[in-house]
């Protein structure tokens, strides 16, 4: 569509002495508008108005007469007609009086009036009482006008005020003529054409805004009257409707397609919930469907419908969600949140909040479910860099080619494949914020050289790129391996090993900080569970826990704990969690008889829901003069409780690692450490 000029275009439409008029008088508004002529009539004004509105739109026209009728009725365009006054009426008869008198020595020569459509019967009576001579002639189209003269001279009229057609071809017939129009009228008819022409004009803008605003919008919108005919639509409804959209105005929305259903909200439009939508189909597409009424100023003119594809709205849900957890705002958890009173748990806490207040990289090591991510996004939390993204990537779950791209990302084609515009990578995304990269001990030595770059450079170059992008960002690695053993190895390597074991925290298994700690950390999951369960509850408008329940739940847990006190907890706070988890599936048939101070024989019955209660076997190899180091006694405890579930659950791997609380590549390579 043409750009619009700042001011409104008029287009007065005339020829012969009218169209002269008006050339002449269209001067005196052109300071207001935009003013243009068109030397034509009827048919020929017709085609030549709609030629010069499909190039820039005209926003009023100015005519006259039987001409000026027959385009108002054709185009749609305000028209503003030149009006016959009374006034100007009474000096055009004069006037032509005057003419008539000159050629005839009657004292009441025969003056014709002559108008379109039907004359006046008022002038008619005027004439009867006061004997003024006139003879009212009419005509309705070009084809008349020939005739009307002929009936002139027939009634021998000395002089005629007609319209500008008939008032040339009399004067061309040697009878005098006075036009009917007045320069009066005629600058009255531009006046109001001005103002219509603004209006027009300030409504096409707000329409061209609304289509701007609305061409924008993925989702389909069609706005209708009160009939329900189409009075606005974006391209992505007139694609879901199957036209263009220039076809579709003026439709019936209900005829195009009848799925949409407008009848209600148009019949009953205040009925209509408020944010409701319905689900459609349309051809064979499913729609999520809203529909609204449009009031202006208080009164109903229509409806609005938006239809919406319920994959874009999935994609736009997982995209916001993606992008929450880029942010400081979606990290979870926080440094208090490593819970315990022990020595160890309080050391880890403080070295924490220490390393928070650093940007130096980070190294913590320890046991699979010692809350390594956990320290790692508390750290962020705490850090400068909270409000920036926090984003982690597990270095052994990935192989290496597509470890590779999520890192470091990608250009356009640098592999078959490749997505179009290439990929932006964690290490970029990560810019300004922090990196987790959790079991760094498992990334493979060919990336482990490209990850020492970025430490040093702090750029990276993506997968077929030449030229590198700075970034400034934090990290911090996690891993259950012994780093310093696998650099002697030559499994990692030696300058990465230095480059991020800049601050070093050592995160200890749950065995080693005693059993208040694992009484604090059940407890802390317990209400967690519990309060999870609680907002579900309340969301799904069903009964939730007492008060009572709670009680019960949090004694039975802290008896059956004690129960286990022997125990060595392998898989750390994710077997932990599991447990107190399994607490709550077999709650309703846990006998309450166990906290009354029941023996052993009263936790024989459970022993199957809850193994880790049974009495541990005192461990002999001390007293066989065969003392083991610590670390080969906790392997092999390791090794025992994997082969006890793996017994339990007849070889199921994804159940043991469920039970265990462990990944299936920690549980590998535990089976792998047994071999």
């Amino acid at each position: 569509m043409p750009l619009q000029s700042a001011l409104p275009r008029i287009v007065t439409v005339g020829r012969h002495r009218i169209g002269r008029v008006l050339e002449r008088m269209g001067p005196a508004v052109a300071g207001q508008v935009r003013v243009g002529h068109v030397s034509a009539a009827f048919d020929e004004a017709v085609q030549a108005v709609c030629a010069l509105h499909a190039t820039e739109p005209v926003d009023a026209l100015v005519a006259a007469g039987a001409s000026g009728a027959w385009v108002r009725e054709r185009v749609d365009i305000p028209v503003a007609m030149v009006e016959v006054r009374g006034f100007d009426l009474l000096q055009a008869l004069a006037s032509a009086r005057a003419m008539a008198q000159a050629r005839s020595a009657a004292d009441t020569p025969r003056i014709g009036l002559v108008s379109f459509g039907q004359p006046s019967p008022q002038l008619a009576r005027f004439d009867a009482l006061f004997g003024s001579g006139i003879v009212q002639f009419s005509y309705h189209g070009p084809e008349d006008a020939p005739a009307c003269v002929r009936a002139l001279q027939k009634a021998g009229v000395g002089a005629v005020v007609a319209p500008g057609l008939v008032a040339d071809l009399a004067e061309q017939a040697g009878i005098p003529s006075v036009l009917l129009y007045s320069d009066a009228a005629v600058l009255q008819a531009l006046h109001d054409a001005v103002l219509l022409a603004r209006h027009r004009h300030a409504e096409r803008a707000r329409h061209q805004r609304l289509e701007t605003v609305l061409g924008q919008l993925q989702d389909g919108v069609v706005a209708v009257d009160t009939r329900g005919a189409i009075q606005a639509l974006n391209p992505a409804m007139a694609a879901l409707l199957g036209a263009p959209a220039q076809a579709l105005h003026g439709r019936l929305l209900d005829e195009v397609a009848p799925a949409l259903g407008m009848a209600q909200v148009l019949r009953s439009p205040g009925l209509e919930p408020e944010g409701s939508e319905d689900v459609v189909q349309l051809a064979l597409r499913t729609l999520a469907v809203r529909r609204a009424p449009i009031l202006e100023n208080g009164q109903f003119t229509g409806a609005l419908l938006v239809c919406r594809d319920p994959a874009a709205i999935q994609r736009a849900d997982r995209h916001l969600r993606a992008n929450r957890s880029l942010r400081g705002a979606g990290v979870r958890w926080r440094i208090e949140d490593y819970a315990g009173y022990s020595v160890a748990a309080r050391r880890v806490r403080r070295f924490a909040r220490q390393f928070a207040a650093s940007d130096a990289t980070v190294l913590i090591q320890g046991e699979s479910g010692t809350g390594k991510e956990l320290l790692a996004q508390g750290m962020h939390r705490a850090s400068r860099r909270a409000a920036q993204p926090f984003l982690a990537v597990n270095c052994a779950a990935l192989g290496e080619s597509l470890l590779e791209s999520e890192l470091f990302g990608y250009d356009e084609g640098a592999f078959t494949g490749a997505r179009r515009g290439g990929k932006t990578g964690l290490v970029e995304a990560a810019h300004t914020g922090t990196l987790f990269l959790d079991e760094i001990g498992d990334m493979p030595l060919a990336l482990q050289s490209r990850l020492l770059r970025v430490l040093q450079e702090r750029e990276v170059l993506r997968v077929g790129a030449t030229t590198p992008v700075p970034v400034d960002l934090r990290v911090i690695a996690a891993t259950h391996a012994d780093l310093a053993q696998l650099v002697e190895r030559g499994a990692f390597r030696r300058d990465l090993y230095y480059r991020l074991a800049v601050l070093r925290l050592s995160v200890p298994a749950l065995r080693e900080r005693g059993a208040g700690d694992v009484q604090a950390l059940a407890q802390r999951m317990l209400a967690q569970r519990l309060h999870a369960l609680h907002q579900h509850a309340l969301r799904q408008h069903c009964s939730a826990a007492s008060q009572a329940d709670a009680l019960r739940l949090q004694r039975l847990l802290s008896v059956l704990l004690e129960h286990a006190a022997g125990y060595g907890w392998p898989g750390n706070a994710r077997e932990l969690d599991n447990w107190v988890e399994r607490l709550l599936a077999c709650r309703d048939d846990l006998d309450d008889g166990l906290c009354d101070g029941a023996g052993p024989a009263g936790v024989q019955p459970w022993l199957e829901v809850f193994p880790e209660c049974r009495p541990r076997a005192p461990d002999t190899s001390a007293t066989a003069g065969r003392p083991a180091m610590l670390r080969d006694a906790r392997r092999e405890a390791e090794r025992r409780r994997v082969r006890e579930v793996l017994q339990e659950v007849q070889g199921d791997q994804r159940r043991a690692c469920e039970i265990l609380g462990i990944s299936r590549a920690t549980l590998w390579r535990r089976l792998r450490a047994q071999d």
